[in-house]
């Protein structure tokens, strides 16, 4: 070891050959521990090797000192001593030295040139392995980042040797736990993104399991995520799902972020994602769903093309059987309960734009929403075929009969979801909504009291969440006349809800769905004197009135039928009816009046 010293000082021993020589003799020995143990002890041996490292521009003597480094680095135990003679930061500069010599290389040469020559990738993925074992430390690892690593990488992505690639991979894999590493790349644009997009498409494994890996953990930065939507990274990631296990659990995840967006699921249903998905949800039916999976689900189905593929493609009687088969995981059934709420939302969707399309009788409106319109129109006699495709109207009375007895509230919630998407056109053939009533009085009285009622103190109270969906549900329900009747049995509950607690909130979603359920009882004569009698009701809807918003529009509607439906019989204006005009004069002249 002293003699390797000497002939590596030239100025007082020896030449730049003595010193290679010199370097090459202690990297002949370092595959035996001890002697790394002896070279690591060697303070003034690390001294010189750092100094060379740094100064010298010998190109096979930092070659073979970087190897040495090397074997160094693959013991933890060593990597404090690395840091003493602060190798790693020695090595970013070397590598940055090498990357200018690249550059200027490039200035040279036309386009396509490849600028690295093999033996600086060979010497660059030394450094980048050494960096590499240091990064098992985060704090180290945060140091690099802070001081430059990522441009680095990203300019080391560039090299064509697989190994040198994947070595860069795997540092940036390391550092993208980091959010600053993620904001540094999202400030480079699109080019290391554009870069990582583009080995995707190299033979190996590995590799595309990194890039996925690195592109997912990139995903949680909007502004990434917005860049690699860019990328034509769609099909690839689709192919892949059902590939090598580690490149499958990537890429759900990955897909699943990239779905939270409306173009992404469009063009994953473009390169036949929807497919997988019928397969997936069908084979974790029984298991605890991957969470990835799960989001993934029900992101797609939002789309309006995705869902109806899952319609079409008997995913309703599988959710439905899902339901009924009390085996299944709760998380596993919201889930498959949420997916079936998504396609609940298309067929009311579709319903609507069926209608559309018969006014204006064309059927541009369906574009986008189906895949072949004419199949839901007969255009000869201008007529909806929904009701013929019987998406769900084997399963309206179940989901009633699951609402009233399930314990679960977040499924509950779910369920009644779906309920609230339904049709008199999704149910069977002479059903009408009154006659599920009929048939379920008792259980739908014992269930909306104990879920609606704020004072009954013999259960537990229910989420605000499941009263907000079971208030829109008797919103659709009280749209039929008979069934209006038999909820205003409910109305003292929805009177507790309005005038104890949410009207207090401000534009609240819940008053806004309680006051469009009074506007349709109030449209019903059978139904209104109970809704204008109701204690404190008026007083609270004229509450409301004040909001200029969507709550005081919707307050408004119902004090207008108020006041046009509460008469005397020689047809004047009744009691209740002039307290809401003189009220509703006062509030809307109130500046005038307080100015005089």
């Amino acid at each position: 070891m002293d003699e390797s010293i000497e002939r590596l000082y030239p100025d007082l021993y020896g030449t730049p050959s003595e010193k290679v020589a010199a370097v090459t003799q202690v990297a002949s020995l370092c595959t035996d521990i001890r002697v790394l143990e002896h070279v690591v002890q060697h303070n003034q041996l690390m001294s010189a090797f750092a100094r060379l490292l740094e100064e010298d521009s010998n190109a096979e003597m930092s070659f073979i000192i970087g190897k040495i480094l090397l074997a160094i680095s693959t013991v933890a135990d060593f990597h404090q001593v690395l840091a003493n003679h602060r190798i790693g930061a020695i090595l970013m500069r070397v590598i940055e030295l090498e990357l200018n010599r690249v550059e200027h290389r490039l200035e040279t040469k036309s386009s396509g040139y490849c600028a690295f020559t093999t033996r600086q990738e060979h010497f660059l993925f030394i450094c980048l392995s050494i960096l590499h074992n240091l990064a098992d430390n985060n704090a180290t690892l945060r140091k690099m980042v802070k001081k430059g690593l990522i441009p680095i990488i990203g300019h080391c992505l560039q090299m064509k040797l697989g190994k040198s690639v994947m070595i860069s991979l795997r540092l940036l894999k390391l550092s993208s736990i980091f959010e600053e590493t993620v904001v540094e790349i999202a400030t480079q644009g699109q080019k290391v993104i554009s870069k990582l997009a583009d080995l995707l498409n190299v033979t190996c494994v590995n590799i595309q399991s990194d890039v996925i890996s690195i592109l997912f953990n990139m995903s949680f930065l909007d502004q990434c995520l917005d860049i690699i939507s860019k990328e034509e990274v769609h099909k690839f990631l689709v192919d892949n799902l059902r590939g090598e296990e580690e490149l499958n659990l990537h890429a759900v995840s990955l897909v699943y972020h990239l779905s939270s967006k409306h173009e992404n699921r469009q063009k994953f249903f473009a390169a036949g994602l929807s497919e997988y998905l019928i397969e997936a949800m069908k084979t974790e039916k029984k298991n605890e769903m991957n969470k990835a999976l799960a989001g993934l689900l029900v992101n797609m189905t939002l789309n309006p093309l995705c869902a109806e593929y899952f319609v079409r493609n008997c995913a309703v009687d599988f959710v439905m059987s899902a339901v009924h088969d009390e085996s299944n995981l709760d998380l596993t059934l919201q889930v498959l309960l949420k997916v079936g709420r998504n396609m609940s939302v298309w067929s009311r969707s579709l319903q609507c734009k069926i209608a559309q399309a018969l006014e204006d009788q064309d059927l541009a409106c369906l574009v986008g929403h189906v895949e072949n319109p004419a199949s839901y129109i007969d255009e000869t006699q201008q007529r909806s075929l929904y009701w013929e495709q019987n998406f769900w109207n084997a399963h309206v009375s179940f989901l009633w009969s699951c609402t009233f007895r399930c314990d679960n509230e977040d499924v509950v919630v779910e369920l009644v979801g779906i309920l609230n998407n339904m049709t008199i056109d999704d149910l069977s053939a002479g059903n009408q909504w009154h006659n599920l009533m009929e048939d379920y009085n008792s259980d739908m009285m014992q269930f909306l009291k104990r879920t609606l009622d704020p004072n009954d103190y013999s259960v537990a109270p229910c989420c605000d969440d499941l009263k907000l969906e079971l208030i829109v549900w008797l919103g659709e329900l009280s749209q039929d006349k008979e069934c209006s009747c038999w909820l205003v049995n409910v109305l003292e509950y929805i009177h507790r809800i309005f005038t104890q607690s949410f009207v207090r909130r401000k534009d609240d979603d819940m008053s806004i769905e309680i006051l469009f359920f009074y506007e349709q009882l109030l449209l019903h004569e059978e139904t209104r004197f109970q809704v204008i009698g109701g204690d404190g009701v008026i007083d609270a809807i004229l509450l409301c009135l004040e909001e200029g918003s969507i709550l005081g529009t919707a307050a408004a509607k119902c004090l207008i039928l108020v006041e046009d439906c509460d008469r005397n019989h020689d047809g004047s204006l009744g009691e209740v009816g002039c307290y809401v005009r003189e009220k509703r004069f006062a509030l809307t002249n109130e500046d005038e009046l307080l100015d005089s």
